[in-house]
């Protein structure tokens, strides 16, 4: 995938074509340093960029009024991957780990399917033959990520400990 999905776009803000964003990054300070974007595959310039206890903001270059704007609503906001952010050893983009084999041990029991995100840790939700199966995205139970290859692999015992099917 050439392209990440850093928003999606709540609502015209104002009547100069401002744009609230809904980040999808758990750091929103990211959208500052934002020199493009696209938009259903159309390139942006951005303008400008703010944070506020509101949301994030953007101003894109050719959406210049609220009517503009209203076209865009509901859209994603996409900036091309070697523009995103460097990701520190053990981290990685939900997009990259969906569709990974999951193993305990040397078994594959299933695939990646969702990453719940809360408060103290992501929930993995993997598609197995019991059904979905949830884990917490713990060192505990996280032997090893494969990302490139697709692969996860999950310690036996802490996953015995730790799944919970859903019903």
């Amino acid at each position: 995938m050439d392209r990440l999905t850093v928003g999606k776009i709540a609502k015209p803000q104002g009547v100069g074509g401002e744009l609230k964003i809904s980040p999808l990054t758990d750091d929103v300070n990211r959208f500052k340093s934002l020199k493009s974007v696209y938009i259903d595959g159309k390139a942006y310039s951005v303008e400008k960029a703010r944070i506020s206890p509101n949301g994030v903001f953007l101003s894109l270059s050719g959406i210049c009024d609220r009517n503009a704007a209203e076209l865009l609503r509901n859209k994603d906001v996409e900036v091309d991957r070697k523009d995103a952010v460097s990701l520190d050893k053990d981290r990685y983009f939900i997009v990259d780990l969906i569709s990974s084999s999951v193993f305990v041990g040397e078994n594959r029991i299933g695939e990646l399917v969702d990453v719940l995100q809360y408060g103290s840790a992501d929930v993995y939700v993997i598609a197995t033959q019991k059904g979905r199966a949830m884990i917490p995205a713990i060192k505990r139970i996280i032997a090893d990520i494969d990302a490139e290859n697709k692969k996860i692999i999950l310690d036996s015992q802490a996953f015995d400990d730790l799944v919970v099917y859903e019903e």
